[in-house]
């Protein structure tokens, strides 16, 4: 993943910061990007992201036990909030990260509330008792982040502006998730939505104060792509199952070879080919980037489930409504439209061959996707790993389009 090293360009933070970062023991700074320096994550951004290993893990429970359009939208409706409780606290560790005793702590306090969420996972969608578990959980996620804002705004003067919108959008949202867990279910699932829509929105309609205080963008890049390899960690995991369960028959090792050399593609076109520099602006590009990445993350996500259930159907097993090439394309689809996006609204010029290739691609999988159930599985990955493999070429020998860093 090409990282852009330095603080944003005028424009995209008004007034650039500069000096070095100091940390003090018990009092939130903000972190000031340098410039020409690259901040890595840190032990605790590691730690962190290790409970978001069994979150996501669950959530593939999820698909797999119900391989339906409507286990789709559960999964789906479960994946976009606990995705976005990593993003909001890589954001503010970005900026306010001071790596004292009370961050440290309550990082630790926020890592436990994750992992009751992920355990949450799988009764999300199995009544009320479920459902109000996962409701609380997310609730509690969210509490901590408000308290770390708080604090942040309590000690920085300078960031008060984006603190304390952030501050009212993500307590909103989190208030409607807490009354959600008062409601029954259904009803307490258009809570959600409401609640989740309230925290999504918070950052875009929050550009101006975002722009006045930077983010580095080198570390952010870094810290998508560890959640990358993340959900690229479950696919390899999902594969190993399948060759355990494979009974080492040929056909089923062929489908789980091609699910791996898929994910490969995934791995090659993300890290090689996915440029950071749209975090230079964070209107409409920088968002772009962010956003984006919701639908490459799901859809690699997806695109592993769907390599275990093609594994699972070749040893005879059957699914309710779709099988595993169906998944397979349908995810790659989502993942090639995350990346597609994101380069077309960065470079902004109708005749890039990347952004279009991509996007063509992805119409054509979801194509195929639709088609999959009469189509023979080793088929379909063929399809998907030949057209990767064509769409990397393209990116490695396409010539450089100037990106457009101008904003609307």
């Amino acid at each position: 993943m090409r990282g852009v090293v330095g603080a944003p360009e005028a424009g995209g933070a008004r007034g650039t910061y500069t000096g070095k970062v100091r940390l003090h023991r018990g009092r939130v700074r903000l972190r000031v990007p340098e410039e020409g320096h690259h901040r890595a994550a840190s032990p605790l951004e590691l730690f962190f992201d290790l409970v978001f290993v069994v979150a996501v893990a669950e959530l593939t429970e999820v698909l797999l036990h119900a391989p339906t359009w409507a286990g789709v939208l559960r999964f789906g409706a479960l994946f976009v909030p606990i995705w976005w409780a990593w993003v909001g606290y890589s954001f503010y560790a970005d900026r306010f990260d001071n790596d004292d005793r009370i961050y440290r702590l309550i990082m630790i306090i926020a890592m436990m509330a994750v992992l009751s969420v992920s355990v949450a996972v799988p009764q999300a969608f199995r009544g009320t008792p479920g459902a109000k578990r996962f409701a609380l959980g997310y609730f509690v996620v969210r509490l901590i982040l408000l308290g770390l804002y708080l604090r942040a705004h309590y000690h920085v003067p300078r960031a008060r502006t984006l603190t304390r919108r952030f501050l009212q959008g993500y307590g909103l949202g989190a208030a409607v998730w807490g009354l959600s867990a008062l409601l029954p279910a259904p009803y307490c699932y258009a809570l959600w939505a409401v609640g989740l829509l309230a925290e999504l929105l918070t950052p875009i309609l929050s550009a101006s104060a975002v722009a006045r205080v930077p983010f580095n963008a080198s570390h952010i890049p870094e810290r998508f792509g560890l959640f990358t390899i993340i959900v690229l960690g479950e696919v390899v995991a999902l594969n190993a199952t399948g060759i355990a369960a494979s009974r080492l028959r040929a056909g089923t090792l062929a489908v789980v070879a091609g699910s791996f050399l898929i994910a490969a593609c995934q791995w090659w076109l993300v890290f090689d080919h996915v440029d950071a520099s749209p975090l230079r602006k964070w209107r409409l590009t920088g968002q772009a980037y962010v956003y984006g990445h919701l639908l490459v993350h799901g859809g690699i996500t997806v695109t592993g489930v769907g390599g275990l259930l093609a594994a699972q159907a070749a040893n005879g097993r059957a699914h309710a409504a779709l099988d595993g090439g169906p998944v397979l394309c349908f995810g790659m689809a989502v993942f090639l439209l995350g990346v597609g996006g994101i380069h077309l609204l960065n470079v902004g010029r109708p005749g890039d061959l990347r952004a279009w290739s991509r996007l063509g691609l992805a119409a054509v999988f979801a194509l195929f996707g639709l088609a999959g159930d009469d189509l023979p599985t080793l088929l379909l990955e063929a399809v998907l790993v030949v057209g990767l493999s064509c769409q990397i070429l393209i990116e490695t020998r396409a010539p450089a389009v100037p990106h457009t860093l101008h904003e609307p």
